[in-house]
């Protein structure tokens, strides 16, 4: 396995996206064409945590994928749409240089957590929008992922917290609003131009959708929506909901991290994940 830092903008140091791909061999049938995924990690729009981007990559490569880790635009720089164009110029590259990083094109799934969560649902139910469109000047293909994995997902910034939160829970929240907004005061119509629910078409791709019910950052109503707008159009996903009051629980196993609030349970949506993926995707009648 190999990495690589790449540099998606020539005007933008901070946006990259890094590499973690598998060689050629030609002993392994299908290695010149292995399905990819672009990790988008959270971090509430002001940073990214780790766990959520290279340990989730390195899940994915075990499974047999070429993953690409997506640091995009946050803090001041994070206003809508710019994340969106990050994650969306990723999936040129990917498209660009399919060969050189012995992927299948046709098979590129985005996964996000959290604020990640937002970049990916937001290409996957705006990928289609003609502001994006004018923007890449590229084949329709190219910006619609085959499938999302999108784990305690913000979908709708208008909503109410179950609270309460700590000081600092709050801080998060209110400058994740204000960075997503550019607003220093968002109000409702603010939110409810990128309330991601409004964009669910038949043109949405499929999702896996993760969650715990009773979250205290981002309410489980947010993914819970979200499935009910994919079944609304009939656009296949699968929906698990763990029975606990956490945020941030990442793909790592209890015994990966030292953090108390990781349980075993918690690490299981991820092999589910990727069977579903295999199932719905990649595998003709598994």
């Amino acid at each position: 396995m190999y990495t690589e830092v790449i540099k998606l903008w020539k005007n933008r140091e901070d946006v990259t996206v890094t590499s973690y791909c598998m060689d050629k061999n030609n002993e392994i049938i299908g290695c010149d064409r292995r399905p990819a995924v672009i990790v988008s990690p959270g971090g509430g729009y002001a940073g990214f945590t780790e766990r959520e981007g290279e340990s989730a990559a390195l899940r994915f490569v075990a499974a047999g994928y070429q993953a690409f880790v997506l640091h995009y635009s946050v803090c001041e720089k994070a206003a809508f749409p710019n994340a969106l164009y990050d994650l969306a110029q990723t999936m040129c590259y990917l498209h660009q240089n399919a060969k050189k990083l012995c992927i299948d094109e046709n098979k590129i799934v985005v996964c996000g957590f959290s604020a990640g969560g937002n970049v990916s649902a937001s290409l996957g139910v705006m990928w289609n929008q003609e502001f994006v469109r004018e923007k890449f000047q590229v084949p329709a293909e190219w910006l619609k992922p085959a499938a999302m994995i999108l784990g305690y997902a913000v979908l709708n910034f208008g909503f109410t917290s179950r609270g309460p939160l700590s000081g600092e829970q709050e801080e998060m929240m209110q400058n994740c609003n204000r960075y997503i907004t550019g607003k220093e005061q968002p109000e409702k119509e603010d939110f409810d131009k990128i309330n991601l629910l409004r964009f669910v078409s038949e043109d949405t791709p499929p999702a896996f959708l993760f969650h715990l019910c009773a979250d205290p950052i981002v309410p489980v109503d947010n993914t819970l929506q979200f499935a009910s707008r994919l079944a609304a159009f009939d656009i296949p996903f699968a929906l698990e909901i763990g029975e606990d009051a956490w945020h941030g629980v990442s793909s790592l196993k209890a015994e990966d991290a030292n953090i108390g609030f990781f349980k075993s349970e918690y690490a299981g949506w991820f092999d589910r994940a990727i069977c579903w993926l295999k199932k719905k995707l990649f595998v003709e009648n598994a």
